[in-house]
């Protein structure tokens, strides 16, 4: 699926993309290969280890994109610098601070 991914970035169909849901030995099988990938695209990544949540319930992705500001603007302590966050447009907060089921 990073291939896939890989080639919609790389083709312009999408700005960033996320690879699947993975647990961290999940993440530590697919990443030499991932990062094989990514950069054979000439695309770069960014490690979400999502540790906001506890250990148990914690998937990280492989953040994929050309440019490194939308990095910064998917990660929320950075967003601000770029006055842009992808994360927050994408699951908007409700009053009570859950996020919104968007489906």
């Amino acid at each position: 699926m990073v291939t896939a991914f890989c080639e919609c970035v790389a083709a312009g169909c999408k700005d960033l993309a996320l690879s699947p849901p993975l647990t961290a030995s999940d993440y530590n099988a697919v990443r030499l290969d991932a990062e094989e990938l990514i950069e054979r695209h000439g695309l770069i990544s960014y490690h979400e280890k999502n540790e906001d949540l506890v250990s148990s319930e914690r998937f990280e992705w492989i953040v994929i994109t050309r440019d490194f500001e939308k990095v910064l603007s998917y990660r929320p302590e950075k967003a601000v610098n770029v006055k842009y966050d992808a994360y927050r447009v994408l699951f908007p907060l409700n009053t009570d601070g859950c996020e919104q089921d968007r489906t």
